[in-house]
């Protein structure tokens, strides 16, 4: 069915699967591009997911661009909100805002943020990011929709990594428990997060068996073959009486070489060799305008800088850090800070750290990366906040002095 006229029932544009793959290899140099331009952002979870997100809203999902919020559309809901960009190339694909407009990813004031914001953005179903939580909401949107009598289906997008969560398996109950056959999970299975391998950090396996033992339908796929994603997916929106989960085994960082299975590329945007390279492997350098993309990016962002500048207090002399020879420091972000901290501090072997699987963003991983002999007392616990607080709560009990953060 895929993108409609709601007023008349009539479909706009079906794209066959050979369409499909062509529009998931444009989205892949879109994302780059605006990934490029807005020089920070997530390239490998953006890229994996891309065949799905051509897939299902180009193909499989109902909605009108037209009338965003057309009653008996499906609904699709973003759980790793991270992967924002895939969300607004798919929207702009389908016709919902211009495709030249993603790349003011990440600007301040765009409806482009870094995570999506329902508010922003016509076609945007939940504002997301904290992971975990999107199949919750999947589960509660589902519910409306039995009750109000409706015949949409609702997709939740959610990563392997994600699948560490405590509540998506609360949320996998309560969806088997109320029957909720209108809902439609996705697992990007790329295999890594940021800490490294998902088996390593906190393995989720066996998903399949798990899910089916919580009364789900489970669908196991190649996540880059368009015809068992379009099959995949058609068939979970047909109902089986249950929830439907599809497992889609992914690539982190698909159709770049230098990206493909790396976790480093997690939350890492290319710079302009790197766009450059990864277009000419995708083989379209001459079908996206990146130099008009990152124009756009650059000259929005000078009137950015323009009106913050306008509304900043105006004094006799520059008192900001570095305007002027003795205001001179090194600036560094404050979360470094707490790397610093625990390596100078770390040798008490009360000391124990708890991994969330940020740890290098937030510096905790610096407890050991020096001082290997540490790495006994660092626990890797996923992403899973509420269960490692709670650990660490354990741990103090027994005189321990647990450090986590997320």
């Amino acid at each position: 069915m895929a993108i409609k006229d709601f007023t008349t029932g009539n479909i706009v544009r079906d794209y066959s699967v050979d369409q499909l793959k062509d529009a998931a290899k444009l989205m892949r140099g879109y994302d780059l591009a605006v990934l490029c331009a807005a020089g920070s952002g997530h390239a490998g979870g953006t890229l994996s997911i891309m065949d799905i997100t051509a897939a299902l809203y180009l193909k499989v999902a109902d909605h009108d661009p037209k009338n965003a919020s057309w009653p008996d559309r499906d609904r699709i809901i973003w759980s790793t909100g991270h992967k924002a960009p895939s969300l607004y190339l798919g929207l702009a694909f389908a016709g919902f805002c211009p495709v030249e407009d993603v790349a003011l990813l990440r600007k301040l004031w765009t409806p482009y943020q870094g995570h999506p914001h329902w508010l922003k953005l016509p076609g945007v179903e939940v504002s997301t990011g904290s992971l975990g939580q999107g199949l919750s909401i999947a589960v509660g949107i589902a519910l409306a929709g039995k009750l109000a009598g409706k015949n949409y289906r609702t997709f939740c997008i959610m990563g392997d990594g994600e699948q560490q969560e405590g509540q998506i398996w609360e949320a996998a109950m309560e969806a088997s428990h109320h029957k909720l056959d209108n809902l439609v999970g996705i697992v990007d299975c790329n295999h890594l997060q940021i800490d490294g391998k998902v088996s390593d950090v906190m393995n989720v396996d066996p998903l399949d068996e798990k899910y089916r033992s919580f009364g789900w339908e489970v669908l196991r796929i190649d996540g880059h073959d368009m015809q068992q994603v379009v099959g995949a997916l058609e068939k979970a929106k047909a109902g089986c009486g249950k929830p439907v989960v599809i497992m889609a085994e992914t690539v982190k960082g698909k159709g770049v070489s230098f990206m493909e299975d790396l976790a480093g590329w997690h939350g890492r945007s290319p710079n302009l060799e790197e766009l450059k390279k990864a277009l000419a492997e995708l083989d379209i350098t001459d079908r996206v305008p990146y130099q008009k993309l990152l124009d756009i990016a650059k000259f929005y962002q000078v009137e950015v800088d323009r009106r913050l500048d306008a509304k900043m207090p105006k004094f006799s002399r520059n008192y900001w850090w570095n305007s002027t020879e003795n205001m001179r420091v090194k600036m560094e972000p404050t979360r470094k800070g707490f790397g610093q901290s625990l390596a100078n501090n770390g040798d008490d072997e009360r000391v124990v750290c708890l991994g969330l699987d940020i740890s290098g963003s937030i510096t905790i991983s610096d407890f050991y990366a020096s001082k290997p002999e540490r790495k006994r007392r660092w626990i890797s616990m996923g992403i899973a906040e509420q269960s490692a607080t709670s650990a660490a709560a354990g741990l103090a009990k027994e005189g321990l002095l647990p450090v986590l953060g997320t």
